[in-house]
């Protein structure tokens, strides 16, 4: 079995470890939430005073819904003061816009749900995907390269496609479950289909859970040359590292052969695997499938130390490894303005200890600090930067000043991705430091 699978079933062993303490059997609906929540405030009240937590604690804080006593314990009973605020008023950047593309996000009803990916590929090449069509940038925003999928019935499997910095790209899925890597020029030209049975058999020793042969995703390593490419459903068969020669080798660790903080937790949603960018420390995300502690998951660090988030969601180990962070109540790209009210970023050293919260959303790890790049509810973004200080303060805008939202942002190259109504756009910028 492989590291995600090996990481994966460690944390699931801890979610089903844990089972709800004593409350009365005849109770049900909102009384027994009712019960569960008292119990949880019960012990809240014990753990102020003698400083531990009760081995039931969560149990009862998940079944009451009591997400503020998790959030309050979490935080050492300091969330006021560990919030991490922007104390001076941003500095404007003007943006020029490059490309737009249609965007589509999770929750826009649309099936199958066809979210608008994009990824920084290197470090001046960036694309942007949908499943019929894909789009290659330089540093500068410049469109370098084009791909129009013809699909059939399939899709893309999330990914749709990846390019390699000359123009050339591979994706899935050109037929549904097709299970097939397949190759095309800068030009459009097919080049090669390989199965991903033949990429990774299935081993007959492998005692993990059979995995189907599917590309589940790809994308260029960090040379722009080739592509890492991940076998198998489920937990996986492991990964690949081929050639646009369709030469390959099995690798052990996505995460070094991409450029960093680019490639995020990989996974099931019910367990997923993070690791910093040198491959050395790993954060694993379990949640249960169904039952009542769905969105409640825990996130294992080091050294059996565990964290339970309420809504917690996307999380990553932060340049260097000096800080990991995970989101809450963060879904869509367009939330509403009551929705952003909730949005968190949580952040923790690598021992899992808690050390402060931003209210927003993460866009971007900063490539000139080595920090955390937050938007704020009200659009603006903060960098947070180590020792947790804020060091940069930014409001992006259009050059008559029409405000922008961001969704990533590369400062090492003045770039970003921003929605402007329904649209995507890339867009350029010069920062007035």
């Amino acid at each position: 079995m492989n590291v995600v699978g090996w990481g994966i079933l460690l944390g699931m062993a801890r979610v089903v470890a844990a089972q709800a303490a004593e409350v009365p059997d005849h109770l049900t609906g909102d009384e027994w939430v009712a019960a569960h929540s008292k119990a949880a405030a019960d012990e809240f009240s014990e753990w102020k005073t003698t400083g531990k937590e009760s081995e039931s604690f969560q149990n009862h804080a998940v079944r009451g819904n009591r997400a503020d006593l998790i959030e309050r314990v979490l935080s050492g009973d300091r969330l006021a003061e560990s919030e991490i605020r922007a104390d001076v008023p941003p500095a404007s950047c003007d943006v020029t816009v490059r490309n737009l593309t249609p965007a589509v996000f999770e929750g826009s009803g649309q099936m199958p749900s066809c979210e608008t990916v994009w990824r920084r590929i290197t470090k001046d090449r960036f694309e942007v995907w949908t499943p019929q069509e894909g789009k290659l940038f330089d540093a500068g925003g410049k469109q370098v390269a084009q791909a129009k999928v013809r699909r059939t019935d399939g899709w893309g499997r999330q990914w749709y496609g990846a390019f390699l910095t000359d123009g050339s790209w591979v994706t899935t899925d050109l037929d549904d479950r097709d299970d097939r890597l397949t190759m095309f020029s800068a030009h459009g030209k097919r080049q090669w289909s390989i199965k991903g049975g033949t990429l990774i058999p299935q081993q007959k020793n492998d005692d993990s859970y059979p995995s189907l042969p599917l590309i589940a995703w790809a994308r260029a390593a960090r040379d722009g040359k080739s592509w890492v490419v991940a076998v198998g459903s489920e937990f996986g068969r492991g990964w690949v590292k081929i050639t646009p020669d369709g030469k390959r080798r099995e690798i052990s660790c996505p995460w070094m052969e991409c450029l960093p903080q680019q490639l995020g937790p990989r996974g099931m949603y019910t367990a997923k695997l993070g690791m910093s960018d040198d491959g050395a420390l790993s954060i694993n995300r379990n949640e249960p499938s169904h039952g009542v502690e769905v969105g409640w998951p825990t996130y294992d660090f080091p050294a059996l130390k565990s964290v339970r988030i309420p809504n917690g969601e996307k999380f990553g180990i932060l340049p260097d490894a000096w800080a990991v962070f995970i989101e809450s109540n963060v879904n869509r790209q367009d939330p509403t303005l009551e929705d952003r009210q909730l949005e968190r970023v949580w952040l923790f050293n690598t021992k899992g200890e808690f050390q402060h919260w931003v209210k927003g959303r993460k866009v971007g790890a900063s490539w000139v600090s080595g920090g955390l790049w937050v938007r704020l509810p009200d659009n603006s973004c903060v960098r947070v930067d180590k020792g947790f200080a804020v060091g940069a303060h930014r409001v992006f805008t259009t050059p008559d000043h029409s405000p922008l939202v961001p969704v990533e942002i590369h400062d090492d190259i003045g770039l970003g991705l921003f929605l402007i109504h329904n649209q995507l756009a890339v867009g350029t910028w010069k920062d007035k430091r």
